[in-house]
């Protein structure tokens, strides 16, 4: 997980899964409302790289004890554990812009997006934040040294990557669009990220 902390990581993935910070608060209200598995894995798995077998169930106790006393219910406490989020990642989306020498197109914290440009390369640049992988940065490509994607050495860790942001931001592709090789499907999913209408500014039905 790294950046973001446990009470962080729970308010942006049910953030980036549709529900505004006044929902997030209803729905924790409700005593059957568990806590996102997949943020509950990734930390699981953090807990146990860093204290072994030996102190993880010791770690989950402290971990579910911390959590059982954040205000989730309260929207007022939500908006803020989510607004200390978007700082943090966009923070580090810029950090890694400059790293890279991008010139910055634009920034969307709220989707954890950023879109640069690399003159030096010429071509495009996004960078998005991710729970599980941290941030990754992708450069528009046509190949990987001449290889299509089905002969590429990187093709499965391009899937993993394509997947875990689809997954953590709620992307879904048309049949088409799954048809298509990564290269061209990843222009497709960061376009849908950039476009994607988040909770807090849905319109009231």
């Amino acid at each position: 997980m790294g950046l973001l902390s446990a009470h962080e990581a729970i308010v942006w993935w049910e953030f980036q899964h549709g529900f505004s910070t006044s929902e997030i608060a209803s729905e924790y209200e409700k005593p059957s409302r568990s806590r996102p598995d997949y943020v509950m894995d990734l930390l699981r798995k953090e807990l146990l790289a860093k204290y072994g077998e030996e102190g993880l169930e010791r770690e989950l106790e402290k971990l579910d004890e911390k959590l059982d006393r954040d205000k989730f219910t309260d929207t007022a406490y939500v908006s803020r554990v989510l607004n200390r989020a978007r700082s943090k990642i966009e923070k580090d989306l810029r950090e890694h812009a400059r790293a890279h020498r991008l010139d910055i197109e634009s920034v969307q914290d709220y989707k954890g997006l950023l879109r640069g440009f690399d003159y030096q390369a010429n071509t495009e640049v996004y960078i998005v934040f991710t729970m599980k992988l941290g941030v990754v940065v992708w450069y528009k490509h046509d190949s990987y040294a001449g290889k299509l994607c089905p002969e590429c050495p990187k093709e499965e860790e391009c899937r993993e990557t394509l997947n875990t942001i689809m997954r953590e931001y709620d992307i879904d592709l048309r049949p088409d669009q799954e048809a298509l090789y990564m290269t061209e499907q990843s222009i497709a999913i960061f376009n849908k990220l950039a476009a994607k209408e988040v909770a807090r500014y849905k319109r009231q039905e």
